[in-house]
C-alpha cells in the first residue's frame, strides 16, 4: 500500500521550517472480554472511591454473580440504583449482594420510549442488549455523603462476538434528563407541542425541520451523566460525571442522537485525562492528545441511515493537509444499562482543543462557526468581519491586496480546505453557508508557529458528500464552475443584508474574489490534483474503507435493528453493504473522472501524466507542492501544463540530497532541493540521495 500520510517527524520538520501551518494525522481502535468468577480482590481504581467500593471492577463477565459493596465506615448505610438514577436515602439499602445476570430478555425501557423523533415512533422489535448498571453512595451517621460510585456490569454477553475491537461507553443518569416532557433533551417534548401550538402549519414541515427538546441548545440543556470507558483489554479508561447535550442539526430528530460530553469542574474534573481516541497526534506534531474537555459520539449526522463511515473515512484520507481535522474512534454505547448502538467517538472542535493540540493559551483562541463567535467574545466577529470584508470588497488580482489578504487568512490552510470540499462533493459545505468553521489567536504569539494571528480551516460534519443520495453515481458531476462565476454580470461585489440590515457575510463570496487572483487559482488547481492523485488513490482509500468497513460492517446492522428506520431493519446488512458500495463507486468514479471536471471547471489543456520516485526511499523522499510522498515505490499523477508543480527533496537522517532526474519536462535547478518543474506532455521526476 502506497501511503502519503505525513509522518510525525517530516511534520516537526516542515513547520520548523516554515512549509507547514499545522496538520493532524490521528486514528485507532480496539476490544475487550472479561472472563472471571466473584473475587473480593477484582477491584481498579474506577470501581473505588477512598471510601466505598465494588467487589468487581465494571467489564463483562461470563457468569452470573453476587456484587459486594463495602465502605470504611461499619456504620454507614450504603444505598444503590439499578437504573442508573442517582442513589439516595429513598433507594435501595444495600444489606447483602447483588445478584447480577445477564438482563437482556427483561422488557425494553428506553428502547422502547416514544416521541423522540417527528415522523418516526419505531421501536425495535426484539428485546434490546442490557448490561447491569449499580449506582451506590454510602451515608455516614452525621448525614454527610460518599462520592458515587459507578458500575457497568456486563454478564453472559459474548463482547467480542457482539462488539469486536471496541471500546464500550456507558452512560448513566436520571431517565428524566433524557426522556422528561419538560426537561429531557433527548424527545420532542414540550418545545415540540408549544412550536406546532405557536402555529399549525408547522405540521406540514419535515422532520428535520422541526424543533424540540432536542433542538435547544446551550449550557440550559446540557445534563448530568456519569460515563463509563470500557477499553478492550477490559480496562477502565475513565469513570467520571460530564455534562451531555445533544449534537447536530438535522440529524437531532434521528431516533439515535449525536451527544457532547463534557468535563467539568463543577463535575469533578474539569477534564478527561485518557487518550480516549489511540494515536491521536496533536495538531502541531508534538505527541498525541493525552486529555480530552469534551467529545463527542456521533451517530453519522446525515450518515446515519446509509453508511454512518462517510466523515470518519474522508477525514482520514486527508489528515495530513494544511487544516484541522477530527478523528476517530468506533465505539458501542448504552445508556442505564440498554443497547444504543453504534457511535463514532469524535474530537470536539473548541478552545480547549486548540489548546491541547497546539498549547495555545485557550483564553487566546477566537472560532467562528458559521459566521458566528463559538469561543471567544461576542465582539471578537470584528476580526473575522474585518477580514471578510477586505477580501470580498477589493481586487484579489493586485498582488499587493492579495499579500494583505495572506496576511490575514493562512492561504494554504483556506486553499485545501476549499479543494477538499469540492474534491468530495460536498453539498452543505462553506460553499453553501453551512458546516465551516475556522480559527485564530487573538494576540500573535511569535514562539508557536500556527500562533501568528491568521485565520485556519476546521473541517467537520462532511457526510452530505460522496453520493450519498445517488449511491455515488454523480463522481463524474462538474460541481465547481457554478462557485467560480461572480454571482453579479458585472463582477462586482454587492453584499446583501437580512430583515434587520445587517450585512450577510456569504462564504461563496470571499471565495470568488480570492479566485481572482492569478496565484490562488493556481494552487487550488494544483490542490485538486494532488488530493486525487495522492490522498484519494483508490487503491489507498478503498483500503480505508474496507479497513473501516470490517469494523463498521458488524455494528451498524444492528444498529439500525435498534432505531430503524423500519425500511432498513428487514435487511439491515444488505442495506448497509449496499451503502459502503455506492460510497466505493463514489471514491473510484470521482478519481477517474477529477481530471476531466478539472479541465472544464477551469478552462484548461487535457491533463497528463506524471510518475515521481527516488532512487532509495531508506534515504529520502519527496514532497510534490505540499504532499509528502512515501516513496517506496513510484507514484503517478495527473496535471495541467498551465501549471508548473514544485518539488521538494527530504532526505532522511544520515542521507543528503544529490541531483534530480527529469524527462519530459524542464527543472529549474536540478542540484537544488527545491526546483520548479515545467511541462508541456508527459514527465518523470526522480530523486537521487546519497
Amino acid at each position: 500500500m502506497r501511503s502519503t500520510r505525513i509522518y510525525a517527524g517530516i511534520i516537526s520538520a516542515l513547520i520548523a521550517a516554515g512549509m507547514l501551518s499545522g496538520c493532524t494525522d490521528k486514528n485507532g481502535i480496539f476490544e475487550t472480554d472479561v472472563n472471571t468468577s466473584a473475587a473480593s480482590d477484582i477491584v481498579s481504581e474506577n470501581s473505588v472511591s477512598e471510601e466505598i467500593a465494588f467487589s468487581h471492577k465494571s467489564g463483562f463477565y461470563k457468569d452470573n454473580f453476587g456484587l459486594e459493596i463495602s465502605c470504611n465506615d461499619p456504620k454507614a448505610k450504603i444505598y444503590y440504583t439499578a437504573d442508573g438514577s442517582v442513589p439516595n436515602e429513598e433507594s435501595t439499602l444495600y444489606s447483602e449482594p447483588i445478584a447480577l445476570k445477564n438482563r437482556s430478555n427483561e422488557p425494553n425501557v428506553l428502547s422502547a420510549k416514544t416521541g423522540i423523533s417527528v415522523g418516526e415512533n419505531y421501536t425495535p422489535r426484539e428485546k434490546v442488549t442490557k448490561a447491569n448498571v449499580i449506582r451506590a453512595v454510602a451515608v455516614y451517621e452525621d448525614g454527610s455523603k460518599s462520592e458515587i460510585l459507578n458500575g457497568t456490569f456486563f454478564v453472559g454477553i459474548d463482547r467480542e462476538s457482539e462488539y469486536g475491537n471496541v471500546p464500550v461507553i456507558s452512560i448513566m443518569t436520571d431517565s428524566g434528563n433524557l426522556f422528561d416532557y419538560e426537561t429531557g433533551i433527548y424527545v420532542m417534548g414540550a418545545t415540540y407541542d408549544r412550536w406546532i401550538a405557536e402555529d399549525e402549519n408547522n405540521k406540514r414541515l419535515e422532520g428535520w425541520q422541526s424543533q424540540g427538546n432536542y433542538t435547544n441548545r446551550g449550557r440550559e440543556w446540557e445534563r448530568p451523566a456519569s460515563v463509563e470507558f470500557i477499553a478492550s483489554d477490559g480496562s477502565i479508561g475513565f469513570s467520571q460525571d460530564m455534562g451531555v447535550r445533544i449534537m447536530g442539526a438535522a440529524s437531532r430528530n434521528a431516533p439515535q442522537k449525536s451527544m457532547r460530553f463534557i468535563a467539568r469542574e463543577e463535575y469533578g474534573s474539569k477534564s478527561v485525562r485518557y487518550e480516549i481516541i489511540p494515536d491521536n497526534l496533536r495538531s502541531d506534531g508534538q505527541g498525541n492528545v493525552e486529555k480530552y474537555k469534551s467529545f463527542i459520539l456521533r451517530n453519522g449526522g446525515n450518515d446515519c441511515d446509509f453508511a454512518k463511515i462517510r466523515d470518519p473515512l474522508l477525514q482520514e484520507c486527508v489528515n495530513g493537509r494544511r487544516f484541522d481535522t477530527q478523528q476517530y474512534t468506533p465505539c458501542v454505547a448504552f445508556i442505564n444499562g440498554e443497547y444504543w448502538g453504534m457511535y463514532t467517538i469524535a474530537e470536539d472542535y473548541s478552545d480547549n482543543y486548540i489548546e491541547n493540540n497546539y498549547g495555545i493559551d485557550n483564553n487566546n483562541v477566537i472560532m467562528i462557526k458559521c459566521g458566528e463567535v463559538e469561543e471567544g467574545e461576542e465582539g471578537d466577529i470584528s476580526y473575522y468581519n474585518e477580514m471578510f470584508d477586505f477580501i470580498a470588497e477589493n481586487d484579489m488580482s493586485v498582488p499587493e491586496n492579495y499579500e494583505k489578504a495572506c496576511e490575514m487568512l493562512d492561504m494554504g490552510s483556506y486553499i485545501d480546505y476549499a479543494a477538499f470540499n469540492l474534491y468530495i462533493y460536498n453539498e452543505d459545505s462553506f460553499l453553501k453557508d453551512n458546516n465551516w468553521r475556522m480559527w485564530r489567536v487573538k494576540t500573535p504569539d511569535e514562539n508557536i508557529v500556527a500562533a501568528d494571528g491568521k485565520w485556519r480551516m476546521m473541517v467537520y460534519d462532511t457526510d452530505y458528500s460522496s453520493g450519498i443520495y445517488s449511491g455515488g453515481s454523480n463522481h463524474n458531476q462538474n460541481n465547481i464552475s457554478d462557485y467560480l462565476r461572480p454571482k453579479r454580470s458585472d463582477g462586482k461585489y454587492v453584499p446583501e443584508t437580512d430583515e434587520n440590515g445587517e450585512i450577510i457575510r456569504d462564504p461563496s463570496d470571499m471565495f470568488r474574489a480570492l479566485y481572482a487572483n492569478s496565484d490562488f487559482k493556481k494552487e487550488l488547481v494544483l490542490a485538486l490534483c494532488d488530493m486525487r492523485n495522492y490522498d484519494f488513490l483508490p487503491t489507498d482509500a478503498l483500503e480505508r474503507l474496507n479497513e473501516l468497513y470490517e469494523v463498521y460492517g458488524k455494528l451498524v446492522p444492528p444498529t439500525f435493528e435498534r432505531f430503524g428506520p423500519e425500511w432498513v431493519t428487514y435487511d439491515p446488512k444488505g442495506h448497509y453493504e449496499q451503502q459502503v458500495n455506492g460510497l466505493a463507486v463514489f471514491i473510484d468514479g470521482r478519481y477517474s473522472g477529477m481530471p476531466r471536471v478539472i479541465e472544464k471547471a477551469f478552462k484548461l489543456s487535457e491533463s497528463v501524466n506524471a510518475e515521481i520516485s527516488c532512487s532509495d526511499s531508506a534515504k529520502g523522499t519527496v514532497m510534490i507542492n505540499n504532499t509528502v510522498l512515501d516513496l517506496d515505490e513510484a507514484v503517478s499523477g495527473k496535471y495541467f501544463i498551465e501549471y508548473p508543480v514544485t518539488v521538494t527533496a527530504l532526505p532522511k537522517e544520515g542521507s543528503r540530497f544529490k541531483e534530480w532526474v527529469v524527462t519530459g519536462c524542464e527543472i529549474s535547478d536540478s542540484g537544488s532541493p527545491s526546483a520548479e518543474i515545467s511541462f508541456t506532455g508527459d514527465f518523470t521526476v526522480r530523486a537521487v540521495f546519497e
